[in-house]
């Protein structure tokens, strides 16, 4: 809770001269011995009482801060200043029920003190009461509407809440009123990049560091951006720069690793040394371990490599747990079951007829980016990235008690499915220039919510990405996907990802009115020219030869295959299972790649 604001109101001088110099300066030594030398002349010093307090929190000392924070409230019980700061060390020791109550006392001494309002909606925020929050940062906000700090965390709740475009209002408002504050800038430019406004994220970040060159996690951000943009030698930059203010900075270790194309020296000593140490917490390792795999990866030290790797996916997993496999199954059956050729053809008048959408699904790493970037290249084309529309349109119709997500399609009436239509074509088309015939939509894991689609969009067009087992389970064991993959850290967990994934396919193939065209990874990279043929044949667009030269695209790419789909077809990536199969064991769970036959 160190983001709570201290309290605006002037303290009495010279005591708060002093103290302002020397907590300045960082001298938290002097701060105290100024605050206990008042106290020795004037023990009801009630400012003397309430700084000594928040000094004594700021070094770890519970039982004294409270003693002092809570004299100063029996000192000056109708200072609202007082209490406000009661709250704020409780909430530095962690007693964040108990800031609560004492913001609470604040605002009922003064319900003009603004400072009170949002030191109460930031600790509500915190204890997870939304609205409570929202209805103190707001009170806030009335009182002094230049209050950066408190449009901040008022914008951090509402992403919270999904409220993105009134987030970003937020965040913009912070930068105005406070052109210093860097973790406004950088909040804002975060969430652009999320939206795939990238370039202007970019620039954001920069204006940021500008205002403060330690915000290091504007310089993270950076890194993530020209990532993003494939300017692979600034990200390396911009990390390096995260590590020369945070050494231990785990994701900038491991993301660094995972771009560094020389020798890494002491940043792979030190990432070799943290995976060692049994102090390191799993999320650290495992964002190390995995930029250690690719770094080994890419040097072809496929022993180094694996064996980085099954650290990092045995931290992953003991942090986010393993895959629950009844769950999935449940979820299977229960999209066959209800999404059967009847159920389609009663609702065939649901939706709009547009036929723009163009959604790309496969398994992660099995080519989605590749297809969406060969795409991109022709002029009529246009690839949106990975948009969380759909699935989160869909949850929006479901009961979360029933724990059955799948029923959300029965809930939806005629009017309803138009309107959900509009709404996701809005997101769709947001950056898309103007005259595009088809705009792609490329989350692989759509392939859940290809039956919410088609009632959405009888006119849509799917691309399912395949890719020879093996190589696709062993792509998704070595990338540092979010926390809800679970099936990502395991192969006997990708096996049967891999299964129940297939059964759901071949009943999309069997039931679903869209057109569906299969890409299999292979034949892209073994013929490229008749693959993209069929793809653009298959989306009405007449021959392009640019659609060939997809990796000298300049558009920003947000997916961990970044990186591969800035250059041209290569096949080295074909077969690469068998580099690790003596490494591995697991690997041999997965069936077989000659499994795979041609999509052609």
């Amino acid at each position: 809770m160190s983001t709570l604001l201290g309290n605006r109101a002037a303290l009495a001088p010279p005591l708060a001269e002093s103290l302002r110099t020397a907590l300045a300066e960082h001298d938290t030594h002097s701060a105290l011995r100024l605050c206990e030398a008042r106290l020795e002349t004037a023990p009801d010093d009630a400012d003397a009482h309430r700084h000594l307090g928040l000094i004594h929190a700021a070094n770890g000392k519970r039982w004294p801060a409270l003693q002092a924070a809570k004299r100063a409230c029996e000192l000056a019980p109708r200072d609202p200043r007082t209490w406000s700061d009661l709250g704020r060390v409780y909430a530095m020791v962690g007693q964040l029920e108990e800031a609560a109550k004492c913001f609470a006392d604040v605002v009922a001494v003064d319900a003009r003190y603004a400072d009170g309002w949002h030191n109460l909606g930031l600790a509500l925020s915190k204890l997870g009461r939304r609205e409570q929050a929202f209805a103190a940062l707001k009170n806030a906000l009335l009182l002094d509407p230049t209050r950066a700090d408190t449009y901040l965390v008022l914008g951090n709740l509402l992403i919270g809440s999904d409220q993105f475009e009134d987030a970003l209002e937020c965040f913009e408002r912070a930068a105005k009123h406070n052109p210093a504050l860097a973790r406004a800038r950088s909040r804002l430019a975060g969430e652009l990049s999320l939206r795939g406004k990238v370039r202007r994220a970019e620039s954001l970040f920069r204006q940021s560091l500008g205002l403060d060159p330690d915000h290091v996690e504007g310089w993270l951000g950076l890194a993530r951006t020209l990532e993003d943009l494939g300017e692979s030698e600034g990200a390396e930059s911009a990390y390096l720069n995260v590590l020369r203010r945070r050494p231990g900075h785990a994701l900038a270790l491991g993301s660094y690793l995972g771009l560094a194309r020389g020798d890494a020296g002491e940043w792979q000593a030190k990432a070799q040394a943290a995976l060692s140490d049994d102090t390191t917490r799993d999320e650290a390792r495992a964002a190390i371990g995995y930029g250690l795999a690719k770094y080994h990866d890419r040097r072809s030290e496929f022993a180094e490599a694996a064996s980085a790797g099954l650290i990092a996916n045995a931290a992953r997993r003991s942090a986010s747990g393993r895959l629950d496999r009844v769950a999935l199954t449940a979820r299977v059956d229960g999209i066959i079951g209800t999404y059967t050729a009847k159920f389609f053809s009663a609702r065939r008048r649901f939706g709009l007829g547009n036929d723009q959408p163009v959604f790309i699904v496969g398994l992660p790493r099995s080519g989605t980016t590749l297809t969406e970037q060969i795409l991109s290249a022709h002029p009529m084309l246009h690839g949106a990235g990975e948009l969380a529309d759909l699935a989160r349109l869909a949850m929006r119709l479901t009961d979360a008690n029933s724990g059955e997500p799948w029923r959300a399609a029965e809930r939806l009436d005629e009017n309803r499915s138009r309107e959900y239509a509009h709404h996701y074509l809005q997101a769709l088309r947001d950056g898309t220039p103007k005259g595009r015939l088809r705009i792609s939509d490329k989350s692989p894991l759509n392939f859940f919510q290809l039956g919410f689609a088609a009632l959405l969009f009888s006119g849509a067009r799917v691309v399912h990405c395949r890719r020879s087992p093996r190589d696709n389970a062993l792509s998704i064991w070595m990338e540092n996907f979010n926390v809800e993959q679970r099936y990502a850290t395991d192969f006997d967990d990708l096996a049967f990802f891999h299964a129940e994934y297939s059964r759901l396919m071949a009943h999309w193939n069997q039931v679903l009115p869209l057109r569906m065209l299969d890409m299999c990874y292979e034949d892209t990279v073994a013929d490229p020219e008749r693959q993209v043929r069929r793809l653009m044949d298959f989306l009405g667009v007449p021959w392009d030869a640019r659609c060939l030269e997809f990796h000298r695209s300049e558009r920003a790419v947000q997916t961990p295959s970044r990186w591969q789909v800035r250059q041209p077809i290569y096949a080295s990536s074909v077969d690469r299972w068998r580099h690790y199969a003596q490494f591995l064991d697991g690997l041999k769970n997965i069936c077989p790649a000659d499994e795979v036959s041609s999509c052609v």
